[in-house]
């Protein structure tokens, strides 16, 4: 009976064909799903610190080579090594780890760059904790700080100054908090000023909202530099709305939102930021607030009139949830970078100066290296001619040591592009400025001391950009307009065990290259008496504010020693001293510019960025460009890898936390943490 349904056109030879055709529909699929979902299997990875450069041990068949090992250079290596490549990271520092290393002077320990950072990066659920978590096999942990993590100190002269009626003013430091939390944060910071404006409060909730809007923009450009171009259409929107944004300062954003009381979208919709008056700002409270929202400015160091907006709100949101602090040395970050690096059959060189990237056909190839010790020890450009040059061969190069030491100094100069570079009609960004930095050893257990476990920032007038015109104008008889006052010693839980008995401090403020250039050619430790007196200037001033604000270490500073912009060229190698690579304004996003910045990719073949260039300044912006150029090398369907390999990584932290979740369910989570 049964055969008396079989379709008479059902024939053996139709069956096989119609298997044939899926086969051959299903392969390239099933081939490619395999090909992202199959990551290399974690190898056994012991601390290893990186070996000074000698070519006898360059490894063979290099697949990359990282020039910079700051956060950016790091973790470019980091996640190239863990997808199966053989990366050399070469530093010209006697130290890895850029503005994360840290050093010892006096019998005290010191950081360099990294002060603190993110709370979500003490976090292993979030996006930048997942993948500092995925690069470190969670073993880079951070302590999150208390509320406040931040606070911000004025004169009591500003807060007399601020009233007609000087009785409303005492003759303590005005102080605002910063603590966790969007709608929390606003609170602190409008009752401080004043709790019954309801306008006011409202006002910098827009404000917020604005550095939310601009937050999501920039995951969308991130996004954008992974994609195919033919769906970049999936992110235009928001990319476009964070590029209005970014088209507009801080001072005139300022003024749109708190005096004439626009919202995000207003602002989205003119396009055109209505221009804020010269002078100050005649409504008390206004003046205050917007003095205080200007909070994030030390982690860019543009001032407000000068600065993106989008710079300034994608920091804002940066620290919303609060901040944290590496547990140990910040130095520990980069040594667990290396020992991935290594434990993949790479490697990671120390004193190695990149004299040279090589340019064959339009490509890059290789880079030519010396002894950076040796080079230090020529006295002129002669001299360092007859240094040894090693010439190493990668398919890839990653330049993570900004876009003005590439073009200017290690692409040969006569390429077009470089030629391009130096055209003002097709480049207008610049380097960002530098910073002064005293590294300060304090007698004492920071307990006994009470010290304060958060972060101060001394502002020295409401109106910052007036701080700001008069500290430049006359930067040895006037106050710095901002400076940040940081003690690792009680954010660093392990300190006490290491350091018993003795505290730290790091105060830095804002220092132009130009102040110290007369003495740029000279060799650190040898620029003469007239440079140590003109140091000692700024070094007086910082510390009179150090006793200002923390008046119990007056008499307890054992040691201090003046950074200049000229340290961060000896020992970041960054040009001209800038801190931050490019400068924060709004040409870094003019169409011109974003050939330079905020991506990854060059026009030279085989050439690519990798640290804060390629996205954001800071540390964890930094981290994200190597992200970036990581992906970049890898390839679009290589990046599909990585993507997939961090969000099964996330997944898995994400069930630790809440076993109940399914594998589906915890992925989708993934991606919905690495999109917010």
């Amino acid at each position: 009976m049964l055969t008396s349904w079989t379709l008479p056109f059902i024939t053996p030879t139709l069956v096989r064909n119609y298997f044939a055709l899926c086969t051959i529909l299903l392969a390239p699929l099933a081939l490619f799903v395999f090909f992202v979902t199959r990551w290399p299997k974690p190898r056994p990875v012991e601390p290893r610190r990186a070996i000074a450069f000698r070519p006898s041990a360059v490894p063979h068949k290099i697949d990359t080579i990282v020039i910079g090992s700051g956060s950016g250079g790091s973790t470019c290596a980091n996640l190239l090594a863990q997808s199966g490549q053989r990366v050399l990271v070469l530093e010209q520092h006697d130290k890895t780890g850029g503005c994360t290393h840290s050093f010892r002077e006096n019998n005290c320990e010191f950081d360099s760059g990294l002060h603190y950072t993110s709370k979500a990066i003490s976090q292993a659920t979030t996006r930048p904790g997942a993948i500092m978590d995925f690069m470190s096999r969670g073993k880079q942990e951070f302590t999150p700080l208390d509320d406040p993590y931040d606070e911000i100190l004025f004169p009591a002269k500003e807060e007399m100054d601020s009233y007609a009626n000087v009785s409303r003013a005492t003759h303590q430091m005005p102080s605002y908090h910063f603590i966790s939390g969007q709608r929390k944060n606003v609170e602190s910071i409008v009752n401080q000023i004043n709790k019954d404006d309801v306008q006011l409060k409202m006002k910098a909730n827009a404000w917020m909202d604005l550095c939310q809007d601009i937050h999501k923009g920039f995951i969308a450009l991130g996004i954008s530099r992974i994609l195919p171009n033919w769906l970049h259409f999936l992110v235009k929107p928001e990319i476009d709305r964070l590029m209005t944004f970014a088209s507009m300062t801080v001072r005139d954003v300022q003024h749109a939102v708190f005096n004439l009381g626009f919202t995000p979208g207003k602002l989205a919709r003119l396009r055109v930021c209505p221009k804020a008056p010269d002078g100050y700002d005649s409504d008390h409270d206004l003046r205050r607030i917007k003095g205080v929202l200007c909070h994030p400015i030390g982690d860019y160091a543009v001032q407000p009139r000068d600065a993106t907006m989008a710079a300034h709100g994608v920091t804002m949101v940066h620290y919303i949830d609060g901040g944290s602090y590496t547990v140990g040395p910040t130095q520990n970050i980069s040594i667990r970078n290396s020992s991935v690096v290594r434990s993949y059959g790479g490697e990671v060189m120390v004193d190695a100066t990149v004299r040279e990237i090589i340019v064959e056909h339009g490509r890059a190839v290789g880079v030519r290296v010396s002894n950076t010790s040796e080079l230090n020890k020529c006295t002129c450009e002669e001299e360092k001619s007859k240094i040894t040059v090693t010439e190493i061969r990668a398919k890839n190069i990653v330049c993570a040591t900004s876009i003005f030491n590439l073009y200017d100094k290690l692409l040969p100069q006569d390429l077009p592009v470089v030629k391009k570079f130096h055209d003002p009609k097709q480049r207008s960004v610049r380097q960002s400025n530098g910073h002064l930095f005293l590294f300060c050893k304090i007698k004492g257990d920071a307990t006994d001391l009470c010290l304060p476990t958060h972060n101060l920032w001394y502002f020295h007038k409401y109106d910052v950009d007036t701080a700001f015109d008069e500290y430049f104008a006359n930067p040895t008889e006037v106050r710095p307009p901002t400076v940040y006052i940081g003690f690792p010693c009680t954010k660093d839980v392990t300190w006490k065990k290491r350091f018993p008995n003795v505290s730290n401090c790091i105060l830095i403020s804002d220092g132009l290259y130009e102040w110290f250039e007369k003495w740029a050619n000279k060799p650190q430790g040898h620029r003469g008496q007239d440079y140590e007196d003109f140091k000692a200037k700024f070094s007086s001033h910082l510390l009179d504010i150090l006793y200002e604000c923390v008046p119990q270490v007056k008499g307890k500073v054992e040691y201090y020693e003046l950074g200049t912009p000229l340290s961060e060229i000896t020992y970041l190698a960054s040009f001209h001293g800038g801190s931050y690579g490019t400068q924060c304004t709004p040409s870094m996003f003019d169409p011109i510019n974003r050939q330079w910045t905020t991506t990854p990719h060059t026009a030279v073949p085989g050439l690519y960025l990798g640290g804060s260039d390629a996205f954001l300044p800071s540390v964890v912006g930094a981290m994200y460009g190597g992200v970036l150029g990581a992906c970049a090398v890898l390839g679009q369907l290589g990046s599909l890898r990585l993507g997939h390999a961090l969000l099964c990584h996330l997944a898995k932290r994400l069930q630790q936390d809440n076993p109940k979740l399914s594998w589906a369910q915890a992925y989708c989570g993934a991606i919905k943490q690495f999109m917010k």
